[in-house]
């Protein structure tokens, strides 16, 4: 008998594997696993097919395959006529369940992280107001070297964080809150956050630091705000990196509009429908590579009420002004711009918007890290390729 061939102890197997003894006899009574051969004495005597056997169980019980399933893949049930075809279909419908899992995973670690940043931003970053004719505006500074403005609609300070602190130690990084975001709140009287009036708030914030060119960086909204910043007051962008502006505007797709367009109208009356509704047809939240396309529908939880007051603002008024704005394609050719787009936003709507604009403009579209809140979600990476195309 060769040495691969030698029976193992449980003793052997639970210390290679790392479950107890008590959790394999659990399993073998439960007829998760099938039971192993007994010596005379009546010990069990396990196999190395065994001893992969369980492994494999650990695998799929780690990433939450019920036990009933397990039970039937490892062939525990011998009642199946074709138990190949139905590890394929057992598999096949675990990875789609992975894959849910996972992107909830995602979305709850994009908001760790933000929330993380956001508290060590109020520890290193002091709050300083800048007074508008109708609201007031909160802003952060921190780091040294070339002023560099990170702009965001609906994202404010706290969606900027982590992003801030990679690029404090080669910038002098500017973040506000838009009005109506953050501490910038609403106020009875104030305009409309269109695009035109976003941009007036930041030329504002611009000459507060400087009567020369800067640099920008904009994400989503805050994309479209610099390209109407680039077209009100061209002499303040020295450059303007604009990374995935979701214009719908730019896209010949009536459906897809439409559905915004009833997104909006909803989220007054019913801001949980209307962030679904979003979140489906934006895809925004999900990783797609060139091959792949965000599922056309994803149940999200019920929101706190303080997400849907959040959201009857920036879907009920901020969000249909950005994504039906129309730019002047004239006026942003003499602007220095960079257009980029998530290397896993693909076939989602805002990279398919950027494209269209980067067509028009006759640019290429860069690749950056994650997919449309990379910024957030992929702070370090994204800093490290944003200094290349700042400094280009």
């Amino acid at each position: 008998m060769s040495e691969a061939d030698e029976p193992f102890g449980i003793a052997e197997v639970s210390a290679s594997i790392g479950l107890a003894p008590d959790t394999l006899r659990y399993f073998e009574r439960q007829g998760v696993v099938p039971s192993p051969r007994r010596d005379s004495a009546g010990r069990r005597q396990y196999t190395t097919a065994d001893v992969e056997l369980i492994r494999m169980l650990v695998h799929l019980r780690e990433t939450g395959m019920p036990l009933a399933d397990i039970a039937q893949f490892t062939g525990a049930d011998d009642k199946v006529a074709d138990p190949a075809r139905l590890r394929v279909e057992l598999l096949t419908a675990h990875r789609r369940r992975v894959h849910e899992r996972r992107e909830e995973l995602d979305r709850a670690l994009d908001v760790i992280t933000r929330k993380i940043a956001d508290f060590s931003d109020r520890i290193t970053s002091s709050e300083d107001l800048l007074d508008r004719p109708d609201c007031t505006i909160a802003f952060g500074v921190q780091g040294e070297g070339p002023l560099l403005f990170l702009v965001g609609a609906p994202a404010g300070r706290a969606g900027f964080a982590a992003l801030a602190q990679e690029l404090a130690g080669r910038f002098t990084v500017v973040t506000h809150d838009p009005r109506g975001i953050g501490a910038s709140r609403a106020v009875p009287g104030m305009a409309a956050p269109t695009p035109e009036v976003l941009a007036e708030d930041l030329a504002a914030l611009v000459d507060r630091f400087t009567g020369g060119p800067a640099l920008f960086v904009g994400t989503s909204g805050g994309a479209v705000t610099l390209l109407e910043l680039g077209k009100q007051h061209p002499d303040v962008v020295g450059r303007a990196v604009l990374h995935e502006p979701p214009l719908v505007s730019l896209l010949d797709d009536a459906d897809l509009t439409g559905r915004a367009a009833a997104a909006f109208k909803a989220a007054e009356a019913d801001p949980q429908r209307a962030v679904q509704e979003f979140f489906d047809l934006s895809g925004a939240a999900h990783h797609t590579g060139p091959h792949q396309t965000p599922p056309a529908h994803m149940a999200l939880p019920e929101l706190p009420v303080e997400e849907l007051d959040k959201n009857r603002y920036f879907l009920g008024r901020m969000a249909g002004p950005t994504v039906f704005y129309v730019p002047d394609i004239e006026a942003i050719r003499r602007v220095p711009v960079t257009l980029c787009a998530g290397s896993l936003s693909h076939h989602q709507m805002a990279r398919r918007a950027t494209q269209a604009l980067a067509e028009l403009l006759e640019l290429p579209l860069i690749d950056m890290p994650g997919n449309h809140l990379g910024a957030s979600a992929e702070p370090t990476e994204f800093a490290h390729v944003l200094e290349l195309l700042l400094e280009a």
